[in-house]
């Protein structure tokens, strides 16, 4: 950032920038009604001294329905410009309710304590005492922006009202009025121009150069636009048309970036004004600063009167992160509202206090800010939520009065703000709180409901037990103690001696109760269920003298039986391990492994029966164990670490002796030197793993007990004419996740609203004209107003955000980012945390590039943040499907077989499987 961009100083008449959204209890360029509330008592302690509007009706609410005194059309104010020959100004004559303002040229910057302009009014023949205008020397436009680079130097516009003359005079540490100093005098036309009429609603205005015609037309359905509990309501905005705004003023067309945070200000204008005369208020200030000031447009983004009205202030829309001309280097990172009046003179009233706290909860919640927040990045410093512009720069603004009521202001914003978390898209389909695909079956054209379940994992290890670093042989062999928790058995490397150490409780292992000797002369030995079929877990050893493998059946109390022979040569394994009933016939089975192969060995009940080779490369296994359902499906799996990676695989069992991909890798093992399947330690529903660490503790990893995929189901439709299909999360309100397809031959867009239970309603029209857009994709709750949107690009075009109504259609779309180019476009949801959607384009190299979410502005200048192998056919964002709380991305790749990339905070993770048969499908969503 550059060196005039480092201090954060917002100027005391500027409001900040604050973007445009649908009313959300009507439809978009509709009829809303413009009831001014009531406030509720203070929420804060009293401050002194005399409160503005006290002294009559004036602060009163309009009633409800009833019409504002607004402009009838668009007034152009009338600016005169007198040149100022020394310190002192002509008197010059002031025509209607007039603001002045002093300016020079642009490149003749000062500071605020190099110069004091001052002024004085002439009425009845009687001049007034000289009052100071305020300077602010980083109000403004960036100096490097394209606002910035014609405009002048300059105080603020003050209001001295229907006088007959003014002049000002210029004081500088020389002597000399800056170069090009002149007086701006704007008479903003009578207010007697104003009539009574109903207020329209101008908040929806589309991107600067867009137009409906590059926007696909909704479904036309009478029920719209629906207010959506989730979202913080919108106050009532006045427009710019409603103070007369005159377009033509206007320059270059707004600009967007973020907002992290809010100011409160005033504008230091005499408190004594009326309803009627704000419109020319407003409108005095727009012609200083654009007139004058060579601004682009009126620096202020909200302007709010004393009665507790909000007006629109600069051009973009009021939703949207409009960038302002009020804090020099900070533009593009906040928004503030301004207060009409002088409140280090006067108390603000309550109904304007109450006008602040309802403004900020719906502009910060449309941002994704939470209004508590104590800690905003805004450029380069960090500020709360909301503040008082006096927090940012050396300056009494917003006033002593105003600024005593910032803590009521924020209770306030916090009091009204709704939880924005809805605004990730929920794709949970069937009911079980983990994202769902729909995909199509490439020969049968039919829509599928693929439930995904949590994926298996397993928690941080928590330490069982200790001193077990000299132990030579480990097993867990399962409950052989006869309380139902798993026990685990360690022969001591210096005695030879193997004690039981019975599990707890408490996902530990206690003292040992048995030192049993018969495991002297063993090299393998290892739990294997109940072997025997007596009802009672074994153990399973090895003769290193005779090479001969023996079972030691449990007696259900601690001890073990006396030894019968399993096989007089087992010398050609250098590995044995109980893996429960792998084949499904009721008895518990071994694995062993020689030469690189692993064998099967089946139980026979009574000793071993045949064995069968296992595909696969077993020899670059250092520990291969079973014992257990890992996976969460039923069936027991093994467990197997890489020696040179150290990363575990789990091989899921099918039930009927054989294996599936190895999933994983789970790198959270990497430093144990001893790992098995333990059973259910840690009191959960799953199975748990227990490893030996380098420093000879033992620890429990707690199975998470999900599993990766649930169930793949018909859903009942066919998908036989689409191209496209999204799960868009729920889109009518309705509390349950919804689908769209799109024919691209037809161009038709269809919803169908899911039940949260796997069933989908018919397919019901939601809008036409969508055969042109490319990078079509679900983003979840991008505006802001409580439903669900979708982002598309129209060929050859720009990307554009097209809003959810609520229902099964549209409102108007806008543009969201210019330059969006690539392969495959992904709504990935909360990405950074800052509550805005963001999202994820992989381009044709297979880079990865995150386009934050800006709130309902759209998108901003894209990050790299990873690159994703060209072999996968496609990808797919659905949420967070590994449940570590960030979004996940999914990619199958030409041989079928689904990953997940796990999100973490700069990008993602080692992929692992998720499942395989994915190849089948053609579109998923």
């Amino acid at each position: 950032m550059p060196e005039n961009k480092a201090r954060f100083v917002l100027v005391c008449q500027q409001f900040l920038a604050l973007g445009t959204v649908a009313a959300l209890a009507a439809p978009a360029l509709g009829v809303v009604n413009l009831e001014i509330v009531r406030p509720p008592p203070d929420v804060a302690g009293s401050t002194h001294g005399p409160a503005v509007g006290e002294t009559g009706r004036g602060d009163v609410p309009a009633a409800r329905g009833a019409a504002s005194l607004v402009a009838a059309g668009p007034v152009e104010p009338e600016v005169t410009e007198v040149p100022i020959d020394g310190a002192l100004s002509s008197p010059t004559p002031v025509e209607g309710f007039a603001t002045v303002g002093v300016t020079w040229d642009g490149d003749e910057r000062l500071a605020e304590d190099e110069v004091t302009v001052s002024v004085r009014s002439l009425e009845d023949g009687t001049w007034g005492a000289w009052e100071e205008i305020e300077y602010h020397d980083e109000h403004g436009p960036d100096p490097e922006s394209v606002e910035g680079r014609g405009a002048r130097q300059g105080t603020e516009p003050i209001v001295v009202g229907e006088v007959d003359q003014v002049q000002v005079k210029i004081a500088t540490r020389d002597g000399r009025a800056p170069g090009g100093a002149e007086l701006a005098v704007v008479d903003p036309r009578d207010v007697a121009a104003q009539v009574q009429q109903p207020a329209i609603d101008t908040a929806r205005l589309p991107a600067s150069g867009t137009t409906l015609s590059s926007s696909p037309t909704g479904s036309g359905a009478s029920d719209a636009a629906m207010l959506t509990a989730g979202a913080t309501a919108k106050p009532t905005i006045f427009s710019r048309a409603q103070w007369g705004a005159d377009e033509r003023l206007r320059g270059s067309a707004p600009s967007y970036h973020e907002v992290h945070a809010g100011f409160v200000h005033h504008t230091v204008n005499a408190n004594d004004y009326t309803r009627a005369q704000v419109p020319s208020l407003i409108r005095g200030i727009y012609a200083y600063h654009t007139k004058s000031r060579g601004w682009s447009d009126i620096g202020y983004n909200f302007i709010v009167d004393k009665f507790g009205r909000v007006w629109e202030g600069r051009h973009g829309g009021v939703d949207r992160p409009v960038v302002g001309a009020h804090t020099i280097g900070y533009n593009e990172h906040s928004f503030a509202m301004s207060a009409l009046g002088n409140f280090d003179t006067a108390r603000p009233p309550a109904a304007m206090l109450e006008a602040y706290g309802r403004l900020f909860a719906w502009k910060l919640s449309l941002h994704g800010v939470d209004a508590s927040s104590t800690r905003q990045r805004v450029g380069t410093r960090n500020f709360p939520a909301v503040n008082g512009h006096r927090d940012a720069g050396r300056t009494a603004c917003p006033g002593r009065y105003l600024y005593a009521r910032l803590d009521a202001i924020r209770a306030l914003a916090a009091k009204y703000q709704r939880p924005f978390t809805r605004r990730t898209r929920s794709t949970d389909l069937a009911g079980s709180r983990w994202p769902d695909l729909i995909v199509r079956d490439r020969s049968t054209k039919q829509a599928l409901l693929v439930r995904t379940g949590g994926q298996t994992n397993f928690a941080a290890g928590t330490k069982a037990a200790s001193d077990m670093a000299g132990m030579d042989l480990l097993t867990a062999p399962g409950d052989l103690t006869g309380d139902g928790i798993p026990d685990l058995l360690a022969r001591d490397g210096r005695t030879k001696l193997t004690g039981i150490y019975p599990g707890t409780r408490r996902g530990t292992f206690g003292r040992k109760t048995h030192d049993i000797s018969r495991f002297r002369g063993a090299d393998q030995l290892t739990g294997s269920r109940d072997l025997d079929g007596d009802g009672r877990n074994d153990v399973v050893a090895r003769i290193a003298a005779t090479k001969q493998l023996v079972l030691f059946p449990g007696d259900g109390k601690g001890a073990l039986r006396r030894r019968t022979l399993l096989a007089k040569d087992w010398s050609g394994y250098d590995l044995t391990a109980g893996v429960g009933d792998l084949n499904g016939d009721g008895r518990n089975d071994l694995v062993a492994r020689t030469g690189g192969e692993l064998h099967l060995v089946l139980g026979k009940g009574k000793g071993l029966g045949a064995r069968r080779v296992l595909p696969g490369r077993w020899g670059r296994y250092s520990h291969i164990a079973g014992m257990g359902d890992l996976t969460n499906d039923g069936r027991p799996d093994l467990v197997a670490k890489v020696a040179r990676t150290k990363v575990v695989h789990i091989f899921p069992g099918d039930g009927r002796g054989g294996l599936g991909r190895a999933l994983g890798p789970f790198p959270q093992f990497k430093h144990l030197n001893f790992l098995a399947t333990a059973g259910q330690l840690s009191g959960n529903a799953g199975k748990d793993l227990v490893g030996r660490a380098r420093n000879g503790d033992l620890r429990v990893y707690a199975n998470n007990g999900a599993r990766n995929l649930e169930a793949v189901t018909e859903a009942g439709w066919s998908l036989r004419a689409a191209d496209l299909v999204l799960n868009v999360g729920d889109w009518n309100g309705d509390g349950h996740a919804d689908v769209m397809t799109r024919s691209r031959k037809t161009g038709k867009l269809y919803l169908r609203t899911g039940d949260g239970r796997g069933g989908f309603g018919p397919a019901r029209l939601a809008g036409t004209g969508w055969g042109g857009l490319e990078l079509v994709t679900a983003v979840g709750d991008v505006t802001g107003d409580g439903s669900p949107d979708l982002m598309g690009q129209p060929v050859g075009r720009a990307m554009r955000i097209y809003p959810g109504d609520g229902s099964r259609g549209f409102r108007e779309s806008y543009v969201a980012h210019s330059s969006l180019r690539g392969l495959q476009h992904q709504g990935l949801g909360l990405w950074d945390g800052d509550g805005a959607p963001d999202s994820l384009l992989r381009r044709s190299d297979g880079a990865l590039w995150l386009y934050r979410g800006n709130g309902p502005g759209g998108l901003v200048e894209p990050t790299k943040i990873g690159v994703l192998a060209r072999g996968y056919r496609w990808m797919h964002a659905a949420g967070d499907v590994t449940g570590n709380g960030r979004p996940d991305l999914l990619a199958a790749d030409k041989a079928g077989r689904l990953w997940v990339h796990p999100g973490h905070a700069s990008g993602f993770g080692t992929r692992r499987l998720v499942g395989d048969g994915f190849g089948v499908y053609d579109l998923v969503g």
